[in-house]
């Protein structure tokens, strides 16, 4: 086994997480007074994916959101407040980030929208935990792509066995185990960190 030089650390659902531990989806319809079920379609359909690669803007995308969940337009305050309010970092796996940067490099890899790059200025503060930010604004590509992957080992300059991948959906772990990456699916931290540490002392 080659020794592992990277951690690739997915942002949302990982390392950043809702106010109230909801998903995404479940915690902006209830923001919104809408049923899961009426917002799910409406998250699945192709417009958010151009969202996140930076094809469509904030604005168009709350307009989508709107129009296709019959609300009138005063519910976009609610939707601008929460993309940025209702969300929060872990402080305590930040700080164990940054520890393992000493060792390890240390990558985010995320599917966001563009307005991550102002917001980590401002709310979402994860100075010096990284040394690669990788967001599919900036790079027109969505995990779980194969495609993503193979750029962020370009991009870092390790071979897949040399790297892990933390991310909350399966289906992206299981992407980047296709090409040879170690994956940890994030359920908890504690688990997460347990899961890590194991494949490190390995």
């Amino acid at each position: 086994m080659s020794p592992i030089r990277s951690i690739i650390w997915d942002f949302a659902g990982v390392l950043l997480h809702t106010v109230k531990g909801l998903s995404f989806n479940a915690m902006l319809a209830e923001r919104l007074g809408v049923l899961p079920e009426a917002l799910e379609p409406v998250m699945l359909a192709k417009e958010n994916e151009l969202w996140d690669i930076d094809e469509i803007s904030d604005d168009d995308f709350y307009a989508y959101l709107l129009n296709a969940l019959q609300l009138p337009k005063e519910k976009e305050a609610v939707i601008r407040r929460f993309v940025i309010k209702d969300f929060y970092i872990d402080q305590t796996l930040l700080a164990y980030i940054k520890n393992l940067k000493q060792s390890f490099t240390s990558v985010l890899l995320t599917n966001f929208p563009a307005h991550i790059h102002d917001f980590m200025q401002t709310d979402w503060i994860v100075d010096g935990a990284f040394d690669h930010i990788i967001a599919s604004c900036d790079v027109k590509l969505i995990k779980p792509d194969p495609a993503i992957y193979e750029l962020t080992l370009k991009r870092i300059g390790n071979d897949a066995e040399e790297c892990v991948f933390i991310d909350d959906r399966e289906v992206n772990t299981k992407a980047a185990e296709a090409l040879g990456v170690h994956g940890i699916v994030y359920k908890t931290r504690k688990q997460t960190i347990s899961d890590l540490e194991k494949i490190l002392r390995s």
